[in-house]
């Protein structure tokens, strides 16, 4: 016989659904991105395995991306331009082939921080395009072989047998060399309008890198250096990812409009503070002919600038 339980046992019995289901999330954050999404379909989305592998080698979500940025440096130390010059004082400029923002060199770097809006990925539909958006400690030399950094990529997916591309976004870290981690989207989701924060900081070989995005979700995790990190330059970059085999060469790069870093710091100083020497950096192609994306000039008391986006 059917029986059909007090509205008080439907309340607990859903409160411990509730809480089985937070406790199971927890976990599945902690495992990789592929492993953590085919869970997440399986469980959560009830999807059957063969289902699961189709979506996984059929369609361009986080779980294929991270794949496919596998032989991508995304932060690898900045490449520039024959037309770029060596900085020599405050306030100088200097061009890259896949970098656009601020770095500030001075004193060791122990911390840096930055906010900033997501933006939109405006894609066509047959090109795979990326950018992202970060703030990270090291890099800005080129005899500086290490980068500690977290950030988010608004990317265009290559519409493929029939099926359509379009924008994909995410959060992400990277301890370059190492390869870079993609956060898993179903536990960690980004959206264009996100008011994403991130940190890093450093206490001897130690890295703590953290995101957030609002009051929706909070990443940090510690890091220990593989290598001997210089804690030389603080950056805050859009970049376009560059992919390396026998060379490196810059990926086309996502139009993603304008975006604004907002409340940038370094050793909690503004970029513009007194004790750092700080550059602009602007993005070209190889060439130098035509600019790929732009910073403004500093505003806010040293804190504030914007990137716009040119050209792929």
């Amino acid at each position: 016989m059917l029986m059909i339980l007090p509205a008080r046992n439907n309340v607990e019995s859903e409160a411990e659904e509730n809480s089985a289901t937070d406790a199971a999330v927890a976990l599945i954050a902690q495992l990789p991105t592929d492993q953590a999404e085919a869970v997440m379909l399986r469980i959560v989305a009830g999807l059957d395995v063969a289902t699961v592998a189709k979506i996984a080698n059929g369609l361009e979500g986080s779980a294929a991306v991270a794949a496919s940025r596998a032989p991508i440096e995304p932060t690898s130390p900045v490449h520039f331009g024959s037309a770029g010059h060596r900085p020599t004082g405050s306030n100088a400029t200097q061009t890259s082939f896949n970098r656009a923002g601020y770095a500030v060199t001075g004193p060791a770097f122990s911390n840096v921080a930055g906010s900033w809006t997501e933006p939109t990925a405006s894609c066509p539909s047959k090109q795979a395009q990326e950018a992202a958006f970060w703030v990270g400690i090291d890099g800005f030399s080129a005899s500086d072989p290490t980068v500690e950094q977290i950030g988010t990529d608004s990317d265009c997916a290559k519409g493929r047998g029939g099926k359509v591309g379009g924008p994909r976004y995410y959060a992400c870290y990277q301890m370059f060399p190492q390869p870079v981690v993609v956060l898993s989207p179903f536990v960690y989701p980004v959206a264009p309008g996100d008011s994403i924060n991130a940190s890093v900081s450093a206490s001897g070989l130690t890295y703590t890198l953290t995101i957030s995005d609002g009051s929706r979700w909070r990443y940090s995790m510690n890091q220990t250096s593989r290598t001997q990190p210089r804690n030389s330059s603080a950056e805050w970059i859009a970049e376009t990812p560059t992919s390396c085999s026998a060379r490196c060469k810059p990926l086309p790069l996502a139009d993603f409009g304008s975006m604004a870093f907002t409340g940038a710091s370094a050793n909690h100083q503004v970029i513009s503070a007194s004790g750092f020497t700080n550059y602009q950096i602007t993005m070209t192609t190889k060439n130098s002919r035509a600019i790929r994306a732009q910073p403004s000039a500093l505003g806010f008391g040293g804190s504030v600038f914007a990137v716009t986006w040119h050209h792929n």
